[in-house]
């Protein structure tokens, strides 16, 4: 899989949601962790459904704070652990 273009429509509603940087990059890392998989389900609009699993956080990386910040859920901490090394 490619990196997200640029100009892809995740970051401007990432930007718009408030959604840091570094958690769409985890989302991706995850994303691609495991559609990369044998078994996993192929998608030929892979992008589209990166943007879709970003929209309704199907990872459960992250969670909306009171103060409306972003931050990690335990499934979001052990993501990031487990990715350190390609950081």
């Amino acid at each position: 899989m490619k990196p997200i273009p640029d100009d892809d429509g995740v970051f401007r509603y990432a930007e718009q949601a408030g959604i840091p940087h570094d958690f769409l990059r985890l989302q991706w890392l995850e994303f691609k962790d495991r559609y990369s998989l044998p078994d996993a389900k192929r998608y030929k609009a892979w992008a589209t459904v990166f943007g879709k699993s970003v929209r309704g956080n199907w990872f459960k990386l992250w969670y909306a704070t009171n103060e409306g910040t972003y931050a990690l859920t335990t499934t979001g901490i052990q993501a990031e652990n487990a990715h350190k090394e390609i950081a």
